[in-house]
C-alpha cells in the first residue's frame, strides 16, 4: 500500500569414654589387647607370642623389630605416616585435575617436608626444589596442561550444548548444527533454551548463510519476545577469510545525510515512492551526526508509518542515532515537541535495549508530565542492522593489540597464549579481547585452562571480554569459568 510518511499520528579431639562412664567401643578393625601394656622403658613391650603374631600382622609402613618402640617414638611416626598419607592424598587430587610437564624444577612436583617417595631419601629430594621454574616464561612448558588430565565433569548441564561446544571446537560445523537444531526441537536442552538459540545463531552466522540468520530472528523474536543477535562481521579477522556471504540489505537502500534535519524531506519522499514498488526497503542511517526537532518529527513519522503499514524497513546503523537524540534532549527541559524523546524511545526499542528504555522513559515522565509508553517489542516489520565496519587504514596497517584474539586458534595456542604471559609480568588484571574470536580448538583450550590455573596462582586475573556463545559454552565445560572471567559477547 502506499503511504504517507507526512501526517502526524497519535504517540504511540574427644574423650575415648562414653556418658556413662564405661570405655567406647573399640574401633573396627582394631584387636584388643591380650594383656595390659607395659610402660617401662626397661622392658620389652611384647611377650614371644604377641612377637610371633606381630611378624605374622605387620603393622603398613613400619618394621617390627625385637625391641620394643617407646611410646614417643611410635606417636611421632603415627604423625609422620598421618602427614605422608595427607600429601599423597592431595597429590594424587593434583594429578587428576592437571598434569604437570615432567621436570623436577616444577613446584607442582616438589614433595613436602614430611612426605617420603620410595627409594628417594629427603637429602636426595632437596636439590629438586632449589630452582623452581618460571611459571610466567612463555619458553618453558611448565604451565601447560595435559588433555588427558582434564576431567570434564558436566553434572547439571545440557548434555546438548556441551556436545555442540565439542564438535564445534574440533572443526565439525555442520554435526554441530545438526546435533544443536535435533535438540532445539526435540526441546530436551532444559532450561538452556535461549543459549542454545544463541548458538545457533553463531553456527549459522559463522558459515555465512545470511537468509537462515534472518530466518532465524523471525521465530527467536516470536518465541522470547527479546532483540535478536546481530549479523558478526568476522572479515577483519586476522588471518581467517570472510564469511562465504553476508545479508544483504532487504529492498532498496535509501541514506540519511549527516544532519538530520528539515533537509531530509527530499529523501524521504524517495523512500515513499520506493514503498509504492518494493515490499522491503532498508533506511540507512549509519552516518547521523546530528539531528533536530524537525528532523526528529519527520523520522519518527516515518517510522510510525512502517508500524502500521505490511511493509518491511531495515533500519541500517541505528545505534548511530543514538548519541545525537541524547544530545537533542534534556530531563527537565520541555521544549516545544516531544519528537526527539519519542524517536530515541523508539530506536531503543528497535534495539531491544529495554532497561535503556524504561530509564529515558523515566526522564520522559518527569519533563513533560505525563505517563511514558510501556515496553513492547519491536513489530516484526521493523528491523535493525549492524553497519558495515569501515576501517580508517588498510588491513596490512591495523594495529591489533597483544591480547586481541582473532580467528581460530589451534595448536598450542601461539603466538596468543605467549602472549599473555608476557604481559602477565607487568599487571595483574588482563583483559582479552575475543571480539573477533571464531572458534578455539579443544585441546588448546585445555591448555589455556593449565596457563589461566598457573596465572591464578601467582595472583594474575585474567578476563575474556565479547567471546561468542559457542567459544564461551566451550570456555563453562572445561572449568574455564571458574579460574578467569567470561563476559559473552552481546550484540
Amino acid at each position: 500500500m502506499v503511504f504517507s510518511f507526512f501526517k502526524k499520528d497519535g504517540k504511540d579431639g574427644k574423650d575415648s569414654r562414653r556418658s556413662d562412664g564405661r570405655a567406647a567401643p573399640a574401633r573396627p578393625g582394631s584387636r584388643p589387647l591380650s594383656k595390659p601394656v607395659v610402660k617401662s622403658l626397661s622392658k620389652p613391650l611384647l611377650d614371644p607370642a604377641e612377637r610371633a603374631n606381630a611378624r605374622a600382622f605387620p603393622p603398613a609402613k613400619f618394621a617390627t623389630t625385637e625391641n620394643a618402640i617407646p611410646a614417643r617414638d611410635l606417636a611421632r611416626s603415627l604423625a609422620m605416616e598421618t602427614a605422608a598419607k595427607i600429601d599423597a592424598i592431595e597429590s594424587e587430587m593434583a594429578r587428576d585435575f592437571l598434569r604437570p610437564a615432567a621436570n623436577t624444577g616444577n613446584p607442582a612436583q616438589a614433595t613436602s617436608p614430611n612426605s617420603t617417595q620410595p627409594g628417594v631419601t629427603p637429602a636426595a629430594a632437596a636439590p629438586a626444589k632449589a630452582k623452581p621454574a618460571d611459571i610466567l616464561d612463555p619458553g618453558t612448558d611448565a604451565f601447560l596442561g595435559s588433555m588427558d588430565a582434564i576431567e570434564i565433569n558436566t553434572a547439571g548441564a545440557g548434555s546438548v550444548i556441551d556436545e555442540t561446544a565439542i564438535l564445534f571446537a574440533n572443526g565439525q560445523m555442520e554435526p554441530a548444527e545438526a546435533t544443536l537444531r535435533n535438540g532445539i526441537d526435540a526441546d530436551n536442552i532444559g532450561d538452556n533454551r535461549q543459549t542454545a538459540w544463541l548458538m545457533l545463531f553463531e553456527l549459522v552466522n559463522q558459515r555465512g548463510d545470511g537468509a537462515s540468520f534472518e530466518q532465524l530472528t523471525m521465530q527467536y523474536s516470536l518465541r522470547f519476545e527479546n532483540s535478536c543477535p546481530t549479523w558478526m562481521d568476522y572479515s577483519n579477522a586476522h588471518g581467517t577469510p570472510a564469511p562465504a556471504s553476508v545479508p544483504e540489505p532487504s529492498g532498496p537502500v535509501v541514506a540519511l545525510p549527516a544532519v538530520i534535519d528539515a533537509q531530509i524531506v527530499r529523501t524521504l519522499e524517495q523512500l515513499k515512492a520506493l514503498a509504492a514498488q518494493h515490499a522491503a526497503l532498508t533506511l540507512d542511517v549509519s552516518a547521523a551526526k546530528s539531528i533536530d526537532l524537525v528532523g526528529a518529527e519527520l523520522l519518527l513519522r516515518v517510522v510510525n508509518a512502517f508500524k502500521r503499514s505490511n511493509h518491511e524497513l531495515t533500519v541500517l546503523g541505528a545505534e548511530q542515532l543514538l548519541p545525537p537524540l541524547h544530545g537533542c534532549v534534556e530531563s527537565g527541559r520541555r521544549d516545544a515537541s516531544d519528537a526527539a524523546w519519542m524517536l530515541l524511545l523508539e530506536v531503543l526499542r528497535l534495539l531491544g535495549r529495554q532497561s535503556e528504555f524504561e530509564e529515558n522513559g523515566i526522564q520522559y515522565c518527569i519533563t513533560y508530565e505525563v505517563s511514558p509508553p510501556s515496553w513492547e517489542p519491536a513489530p516484526l516489520s521493523l528491523k535493525t542492522r549492524q553497519a558495515s565496519a569501515k576501517p580508517a587504514t588498510a588491513p596490512s596497517a591495523q594495529v591489533i593489540g597483544p591480547l586481541d584474539w582473532r580467528g581460530v586458534i589451534e595448536g598450542e595456542g601461539e603466538p596468543f597464549f605467549g602472549r599473555l604471559l608476557i604481559e602477565a609480568r607487568s599487571s595483574k588484571h588482563l583483559f582479552v579481547d575475543c571480539l573477533l574470536l571464531r572458534r578455539m580448538a579443544f585441546s588448546t583450550a585445555t591448555t589455556l585452562l593449565g596457563v589461566l590455573m598457573k596465572l591464578q596462582a601467582s595472583g594474575v586475573r585474567v578476563d575474556f571480554r565479547s567471546v561468542n556463545p559457542l567459544v564461551a559454552s566451550l570456555f563453562h565445560l572445561l572449568g574455564i569459568t571458574a579460574v578467569a572471567g567470561v563476559q559473552v559477547r552481546r550484540n
